[in-house]
């Protein structure tokens, strides 16, 4: 009698879809794959570009990366600005991930997103004083 109910869950454990499989760490990142993405590192960089692999270790290979650098003027009234600074085919090792994100087209073309820059006026303004980097991540090493 025992093998009558272990035949139905079996029945039920294959009519699911992959819809509703959860995925665990690093198998979750197959839906950024081919996706622009927005990586945060341990040491504050920001890293934007294509994700094109991954493995069970979470690292990450971009392609047409570039490190995005945002800045915030000093002057109240100046809105936040950024540069970019390109880097190609770009390997970040997992562990040094802390945030990992999709970046839509419309986030960048919104009035809030802050304002591209040349690189070089982005670091001159910040070598200058006159604006600070717009998010300082306080990460400690373990």
């Amino acid at each position: 009698r025992r093998a009558g109910p272990r035949r139905r869950g079996a029945r039920a454990r294959s009519a699911m879809s992959a819809e509703d499989l959860i995925l665990p760490a690093a198998a979750s990142l197959v839906d950024q794959l081919d996706k622009r993405v927005l990586i945060i590192l341990r040491d504050g960089r920001n890293l934007v570009g294509v994700m094109r692999s991954f493995d069970q270790f979470s690292n990450v290979v971009l392609e047409d990366t570039f490190e995005r650098r945002v800045v915030v003027p000093t002057d109240d009234a100046a809105a936040p600005v950024y540069g970019d600074v390109p880097l190609g085919l770009y390997v970040v090792r997992g562990d040094s991930v802390v945030l990992l994100g999709e970046i839509g087209a419309d986030a960048e073309a919104s009035p809030k997103h802050p304002t591209q820059l040349p690189i070089e006026e982005v670091i001159a303004l910040e070598q200058s004083g006159r604006a600070k980097p717009a998010v300082v991540w306080d990460i400690e090493e373990s």
